[in-house]
């Protein structure tokens, strides 16, 4: 059975995280930003929250698509299919 594989222009850093099974600190290599930022996109407070730029959904999704050309598999897509 072949798996869905979906291509974005923007992706959610979290959903890049949670997909890819990729902490804090690793995503944060790819996406160019320090992991804390990462971490104040997950956190529900009304003082820390922030919401990820166009730029680091951008990334998120160009790493994403990059490595589904490279025949890589998500650890675990059932994020995707939420927002696809």
């Amino acid at each position: 059975m072949k798996q869905h594989t979906y291509i974005f222009e923007e992706l959610d850093p979290l959903v890049f995280c949670q997909t890819w099974g990729l902490t804090y600190e690793e995503a944060s290599q790819y996406l160019k930003i320090k992991a804390r930022t990462i971490a104040a996109y997950a956190c529900q407070g009304k003082v820390t929250r922030r919401n990820p730029s166009s730029r680091v959904k951008a990334l998120a999704a160009m790493q994403h698509n990059l490595w589904i050309q490279e025949g890589k598999q998500p650890v675990d897509s059932r994020p995707l299919l939420a927002i696809a």
